[in-house]
């Protein structure tokens, strides 16, 4: 099966050698007259024909994707396809103007111009895009591979050790258990962080998705999966994003992390449940939907805050937030064109806020999108 990349490149070799005919087919001519009158189309058949072979063998080779070649091809069309109708309309509607000048040399050189800037502008564009994807893989990577590494170590030394306290003492104590049970659950948390960011990367396809009815049902989800826990919920009705399953994903880190840290702010079981509060509403003029976390816990340190202030971060071992839970989210949010920040309350308690751009489009149907076993759960310092 032939894909849009090779007939990308293939249409951009077949339109260098075609328009390379046309400027130069004068040439041929017998009479001296016309041979020297295309000089001028020789010249710019050779240009336009260069950079159109040279572009599409370069694209050949290229790691660019299908859509990303695809894309260039129609900046190549564009490039072309303007001056020609131009030169069109004015030949028909105009021919006045065109008494007493070259014209057919004009027309030449700017058919040839705008092919050429055609090429040259979506080439730009699409390897700066493709420069910008590269970079943002190469921050995931930094930062998952140094918080798998620390969490898996910090882990597997907990475990060994309660493992060894076992061996020694006989028999399993209360306590060990718990811990081994947990940090288990933990290293089977980060495989499934690490299938999300696979996911993540070979996502191309979205659907119009009811933002406000998903939220709503993870919401009732994580009341009957967990008792103690108070939700306020403020869910403005039909709010339309284009995402797909990973949006689930995002939505179940952030409840559940909210769950989670808002209850270290009740160590003890005669305290208040931890409380939560959710909002989906619109966004100014309504072109975005925003979705607000907020909970009753001490709030996010301010090494946390900093790192994700600036979306050009990248962690150190310096500086860098405590798990990988949020910058699943942020990567998520990110790959859907929308805006993920963190802050803290007045008063207390961390709140996360995701911007996701609205869309007319109504679903189609009320598709089942993919829920994850176990959320990422954000080992938040407080």
């Amino acid at each position: 099966m032939v894909s849009k990349g090779d007939l990308g490149v293939s249409y951009l070799v077949a339109v260098g050698v075609v328009l390379f005919g046309v400027f130069s087919g004068g040439m041929l001519l017998p009479v001296e007259a016309a041979r020297s009158r295309s000089l001028l189309g020789l010249s710019m058949g050779i240009m336009i024909a260069g950079s159109f072979l040279v572009t599409g063998i370069g694209l050949a080779r290229s790691t660019l994707d299908d859509e990303r070649v695809w894309r260039v091809a129609g900046w190549s069309t564009l490039g072309l396809g303007v001056p020609t109708l131009l030169a069109v309309l004015v030949i028909v509607l105009l021919p006045s103007m065109l008494r007493g000048i070259g014209w057919r040399s004009v027309v030449l050189v700017n058919i040839a111009a705008g092919g050429v800037v055609g090429v040259l502008v979506g080439s730009l564009l699409e390897l700066r895009a493709e420069h910008e994807r590269t970079r943002t893989l190469n921050q995931r990577n930094t930062v998952f591979l140094r918080l798998f590494r620390h969490d898996i170590r910090t882990s597997v030394n907990l475990i060994r050790g309660h493992l060894d306290l076992v061996a020694s003492a006989g028999e399993t104590p209360l306590e060990s258990a718990d811990v081994i049970r947990d940090h288990l659950t933990h290293i089977e948390r980060l495989s499934d962080a690490a299938n999300r960011l696979d996911d993540l990367e070979s996502m191309t396809e979205t659907e119009p998705i009811d933002f406000g009815a998903l939220v709503r049902d993870r919401v009732d989800t994580i009341q009957r999966s967990t008792n103690a826990v108070t939700v306020e919920t403020d869910i403005h009705p039909e709010s339309y994003v284009r995402a797909n399953g990973l949006l689930t994903s995002v939505v179940d880190n952030l409840l559940r992390n909210a769950v989670e840290h808002g209850s270290t702010s009740h160590p003890s079981p005669s305290e208040a449940d931890p409380w939560i509060r959710v909002t989906v509403r619109p966004d100014g003029p309504g072109d975005t939907v925003v979705l607000r976390v907020e909970d009753d816990g001490p709030g996010f340190t301010d090494t946390e805050l900093a790192v994700h202030a600036d979306a050009e971060t990248t962690e150190t071992a310096l500086r860098h937030s405590d798990g990988v839970g949020l910058w699943l989210v942020r990567w998520i949010v990110d790959a859907y064109d929308g805006e993920f920040t963190v802050e803290n309350g007045d008063d207390g308690g961390a709140i996360v806020i995701v911007r996701l751009p609205t869309t007319s489009d109504e679903p189609a149907t009320n598709p089942e999108l993919e829920s994850p076993p176990e959320s990422v759960l954000t080992p938040r310092a407080r």
